[in-house]
């Protein structure tokens, strides 16, 4: 099935990563003694070929700093991208986006409307992103890289397959919706072992849901101590005035401290991700820098 919004699995050569991970055999649960060795010897070497062309997508990305999103379906992941990326555009950054979904290229059309760069994949049925689709996403992104300064990666909504797939990535954030309910972390530990942020998003909810996110935060730290979190809302009521209608504890209290952005229509976990972002994208240019100088 063509489509001119981004690289279609289906019409791509097949060969190398993914090819034949699918031959997986089980027999009551455990892996047959006649498929099992071959099965994970085409995994393994599936993934050898996945690190190899993630280490070419690192190289390509240059000094932009580039976070792979991680999630279930519905945590809110273009929603944050709305939110980030005209905040980052107002300080000057340059973002695009490459989107990963099984079907259709409906996020795509929401990050078009932000006037950024976009890319989409449709994996039709793969669960994952894998670096050999985002390597040919580079070449068909239509920008000149050099000139980015942050890359955001919309992976999959799965919090279980695309754990295994390095995409080139400086850093995995895995998106955790407080509708999902605090043991995610536990059920799921692979996504919160292997990143290094979590956001808990649409806390603008917890007033009518029995989720408790000091649990959510307890249940992570507990698979990954190192694990820095935000607390975020990409929705804000705001009236015709620029004055906040719904406050982030849904109170409709404006008075807090940080009841400037909200009037401003920002929320305090957003501006606090913006501010990491900012700080990595310094951070990543300067070691860059620091590289091209060595050579």
């Amino acid at each position: 099935m063509p489509n001119s919004n981004g690289w279609n699995r289906r019409s791509a050569d097949r060969g190398g990563v993914g090819k034949g991970i699918g031959a997986l055999g089980t027999v009551g649960g455990k892996h047959s003694s006649r498929t099992g060795g071959r099965a994970l010897t085409v995994r393994l070497n599936a993934l050898e070929s996945n690190e190899v062309i993630a280490g070419k997508n690192k190289a390509l990305f240059g000094k932009a700093f580039v976070m792979n999103f991680l999630s279930s379906p519905g945590s809110g992941k273009t929603s944050l991208l709305e939110s980030l990326v005209p905040l980052l555009k107002s300080e000057g950054l340059n973002s695009a986006v490459i989107e990963g979904d099984v079907e259709t290229d409906l996020d795509k059309r929401r990050i078009d409307a932000l006037s950024v760069p976009a890319y989409q994949i449709i994996t039709n049925g793969t669960c994952h992103l894998d670096a050999n689709m985002v390597n040919k996403s580079l070449y068909n992104l239509n920008i000149n890289i050099k000139d980015m300064d942050v890359i955001f990666i919309e992976n999959v909504g799965n919090l279980v397959c695309p754990t295994s797939y390095n995409l080139g990535e400086d850093m995995k954030a895995v998106v955790l919706s407080v509708t999902e309910g605090d043991d995610k972390p536990l059920k799921y530990p692979a996504a919160f072992y292997k990143s290094k942020v979590m956001i808990i998003n649409k806390i603008d909810l917890l007033p009518v849901l029995d989720s408790d996110v000091s649990k959510i935060k307890e249940n992570a730290l507990s698979i990954n101590k190192e694990l820095i979190i935000f607390e975020t809302s990409c929705k804000r009521k705001i009236n015709a005035g620029g004055i906040t209608v719904c406050s982030a504890d849904g109170s409709g209290n404006t008075n807090s401290a940080d009841s400037q952005d909200r009037r401003e229509g920002r929320d305090k976990g957003i501006l606090e991700l913006v501010s990491f972002i900012k700080k990595n994208v310094k951070l990543k240019s300067e070691k860059f820098k620091d590289t091209i100088d060595i050579y």
